[in-house]
C-alpha cells in the first residue's frame, strides 16, 4: 500500500475552514502546488467555458487533486460552464468524466480511485444533475450544490437534492453572492432569510457564503485600499446563522475572464481589514517582468506586506522588489503570487 495515501481522506469532505473559488488557470495551480500542506482552505476548482477543450487544465487539475490528497483533502470541481452539448447521461466531453478517469489508480501500489467532490448549480437539466449525483455516489466523497441568486428558490433546491440522490448530510451548500462592491443590511438580511429557507430540507453537509469583491478591471495606479467587503457581508451572516463558512473568489473578479492583453500590472493583496491593489503601467509591451519588479517593490514597502516567510507568494514578493525573481515577465505570476498569499491569509484567519 503506497503509505502516502491518507487512511482518513475521506473525512476531509465537509470539515474545511473557509473556502475559495479559483479558475482552473495557471496562476492559481502555480499557488496550490505551492502549499506546504493541504491546511484548512477547501479549493473549488472551476473549468473555463471559453475553451471547447480543457485537456490541459485536466491535467492541472489531476496534479493538484493527487497532491492535495495526499495531505488528507479533496478539492470541488465545477464543470458547468464547459461548452458543449450534454450527454444522455448529462455529461459534457472533457469535464468531470475525463477528471474522474485521470484520477484512478496508476499502479498496484495504489488501488483506490482518488475522490474530489462534484459541484452542481442550482438551474442545472435534470440529466445533469442526475449524472452528477451518480458520480457523487460513486467516489464517496459527496457533493456540493452552489446556489446563486437567480436560482435560489427552496422549489429550485428540492428538484436538485430529489435529481442528485444523494443524503442531504453528504452535501455542501454554497450561497454564491457573486461579485458583491458593498456591504448593505439588505444583503445581509437576503443571505440570511435564504440559508433558513434552504435549511429546511435538512442539515448539510457545511454552509457557506461565497462572494468576490475584487472589480473586473482597476482604474487606479500605484496603492489603494478597498474594504473586504465579503468579509464583512460573511461575519454579519455567521452571527445570525452560525456555523456558516466564509467563501471568497481569492484575487480575482467573480466573471469570467477579460480577454485582452492588459497594458498594466496589477497585484491584489489580502489584509486582515482591506484589500490592498496595486496597479503599475508597463512603459512598453517588453516591460512586463521591470514592472512586476516595481508593483513588488512598492508593496514589500508598504506597512501590509506580512514578509517574506508567511507564504512562498509573499516570498516572491520580496525576492523580486530586490531584483532576484524569476519568471516576472508571464501573465499569470502575480495571480500565483497573491493567490498563494490569499490562501495563507484565509488559513491565519481560521487558525485565529
Amino acid at each position: 500500500m503506497n503509505d502516502r495515501r491518507p487512511e482518513v481522506a475521506m473525512a476531509a469532505a465537509g470539515e474545511f475552514g473557509t473556502l475559495v473559488a479559483l479558475r482552473a488557470k495557471q496562476g492559481e495551480f502555480a499557488a496550490l502546488n505551492a502549499l506546504p500542506d493541504g491546511g484548512s482552505v477547501q479549493p473549488l476548482l472551476e473549468l473555463d467555458g471559453a475553451k471547447d477543450s480543457p485537456e490541459g487544465e485536466i491535467r492541472q487539475l489531476v496534479k493538484v487533486a493527487r497532491r492535495l490528497y495526499e495531505f488528507g483533502q479533496l478539492i470541488m470541481v465545477d464543470a458547468t460552464e464547459l461548452k458543449g452539448v450534454p450527454t444522455v447521461g448529462g455529461e459534457i466531453p472533457g469535464g468531470l468524466a475525463e477528471l474522474t478517469d485521470g484520477l484512478q489508480a496508476v499502479d498496484l501500489l495504489d488501488p483506490e480511485q482518488v475522490p474530489f467532490i462534484p459541484v452542481v448549480r442550482t438551474g442545472s437539466p435534470a440529466n445533469q444533475v442526475a449524472w452528477i449525483g451518480r458520480l457523487c455516489n460513486e467516489l464517496g466523497a459527496g457533493g456540493a450544490v452552489r446556489v446563486r441568486r437567480a436560482s435560489a428558490e427552496p422549489t429550485e433546491l428540492e428538484r436538485v437534492i430529489v435529481g442528485l440522490e444523494v443524503a442531504v448530510e453528504n452535501l455542501d451548500l454554497i450561497l454564491d453572492l457573486q461579485y458583491v462592491d458593498s456591504f448593505t443590511p439588505q444583503a445581509v438580511d437576503w443571505a440570511s432569510l435564504t440559508f433558513d429557507d434552504l435549511g429546511k430540507f435538512g442539515q448539510f453537509r457545511s454552509l457557506t457564503l461565497l462572494s468576490g469583491p475584487v472589480p473586473a478591471t482597476l482604474d487606479q495606479t500605484a496603492l489603494w485600499e478597498r474594504p473586504r467587503f465579503e468579509e464583512l457581508l460573511w461575519r454579519a451572516v455567521d452571527g445570525g446563522v452560525g456555523q456558516v463558512r466564509l467563501g471568497d473568489y481569492g484575487v480575482v473578479h467573480p466573471g469570467p475572464g477579460l480577454n485582452f492583453r492588459s497594458n498594466h500590472v496589477n497585484m491584489k493583496y489580502t489584509c486582515p481589514e482591506h484589500w490592498l491593489f496595486v496597479r503599475e503601467r508597463m512603459k512598453n509591451p517588453t516591460d512586463r517582468a521591470p514592472t512586476t519588479e516595481r508593483v513588488c517593490r512598492s508593496l514589500a514597502e508598504s506597512d501590509s506586506f506580512t514578509g517574506p516567510g508567511f507564504s512562498w507568494g509573499d516570498n516572491e514578493i520580496s525576492r523580486a522588489a530586490v531584483g532576484m525573481g524569476n519568471a516576472l515577465g508571464s501573465n499569470s505570476k502575480p495571480v500565483a503570487i497573491g493567490t498563494s498569499h490569499h490562501l495563507a491569509y484565509l488559513t491565519s484567519l481560521q487558525a485565529a
